[in-house]
């Protein structure tokens, strides 16, 4: 049985408006207009926000029915709200539309018989442990269960080796959760064939100090979240870990290639190292093998992972990933030959800022 799996950073896909705001008050300043009242800033910068939301979403939307993908492992999703917010508005008349083409001339059987095959009738959010609210969230044509981790904590994996004075240096305890966001375990019903996905966020590069990122001091962090997902499935599997039929996806924000270059990867380790899952995208040319373009240090970096049980990678030698990256702004460079999406912007309205990552599998029986 083969099925298609993606995962996408849809970047804070929110449904709630940030009124606090970003832009600097020093100076009201809005597409090139000088407020003096802040009561007119403000109203004007929410418009300026919903517009340029409206067009992104548009983009997103656009990304993510590229996958073709039956089932979707979504990162930065604010709420069950904004997903069907997202869903209702921006995906499904992209879906419907491509329904349409391909059911044109059938009888209504025959297009009813397709239609399982264009839409997203699962949708799920799992509230996590992010304190903006961001978390991982589901699409998908299959049944589904889900079973959240969120409530696990460094205790689950003190024995496993962890960097204790680096976690206690940057404030972490044993009895505080290991998981930024979540590990959400999915069990896809494909009748009798099994397939489980770990859908993960690991914490970012952000360190929330005047110097915003420093991967070494947050990299601890990640390390224990790969321990813990590692233990996940190792209790969930026991002696059948290599042999059964399971996946991670999502963004991991450590870097494993830079510039199609292969990067010491230490905080991912327990995840990458001794076969224990392969990393997917490595069956792509190395200049391919990146998700997220940095322009701090002007590389293209993978960030976006679809890691395969040892059972899946064997059965599936020749399934290589797709990157779609027709949603990315024009100012990254190296695409200038990859087709654009309407409306792509030099910087923004833009899909996200990363790229859809898809692989179509054989489940065997």
């Amino acid at each position: 049985m083969t099925i298609r799996i993606a995962t996408f950073n849809v970047e804070n896909l929110f449904s709630r408006f940030d009124f606090s705001g970003r832009t600097r008050r020093e100076r009201r300043l809005l597409g090139g207009y000088d407020f003096e009242n802040p009561a007119q800033f403000e109203l004007a910068r929410m418009v300026f926000t919903a517009v340029h939301a409206d067009d992104m979403r548009q983009l997103t939307a656009l990304a993510l029915a590229d996958t073709d993908a039956d089932v979707v492992c979504l990162q930065e999703v604010d709420s069950e709200d904004s997903l069907e917010v997202f869903y209702e508005n921006y995906l499904k008349p992209v879906l419907h539309q491509r329904f349409a083409a391909a059911a044109k001339g059938l009888p209504p059987p025959d297009r009813q018989a397709i239609s399982s095959r264009f839409f997203y009738d699962r949708r799920h959010v799992v509230s996590g442990n992010d304190t903006r609210g961001i978390d991982v969230a589901l699409l998908s044509r299959c049944a589904v269960t889900l079973r959240s981790h969120a409530g696990l904590t460094f205790d689950f994996i003190a024995d496993a080796g962890l960097d204790w004075p680096a976690l206690v240096a940057i404030g972490e305890q044993r009895d505080k959760r290991v998981f930024r966001r979540d590990c959400l375990e999915v069990d896809v019903d494909l009748g009798a064939r099994q397939l489980t996905i770990f859908i993960c966020h690991f914490k970012s590069m952000q360190t929330g100090t005047p110097q915003r990122e420093d991967p070494a001091a947050t990299r601890p962090i990640r390390h224990a979240e790969a321990l813990a997902v590692r233990r996940i499935i190792e209790q969930r599997f026991a002696d059948r870990t290599a042999t059964a039929h399971w996946m991670i996806c999502g963004d991991l924000n450590d870097i494993a290639y830079a510039d199609g270059k292969a990067v010491a990867c230490p905080a991912l380790a327990p995840l990458l190292e001794g076969g224990f899952a392969i990393n997917a995208i490595e069956r792509l040319p190395a200049e391919e093998r990146w998700t997220h373009y940095h322009p701090e240090s002007d590389e293209h970096v993978q960030l976006d992972y679809i890691l395969l049980s040892p059972a899946l990678a064997a059965a599936n030698p020749r399934a290589v990933p797709e990157v779609i990256r027709r949603g990315q702004p024009w100012r990254v460079p190296g695409l200038a030959d990859v087709p654009r999406y309407p409306r792509v912007g030099w910087d923004r309205p833009n899909a996200s800022d990363h790229c859809p990552v898809v692989i179509e599998i054989d489940i065997p029986g």
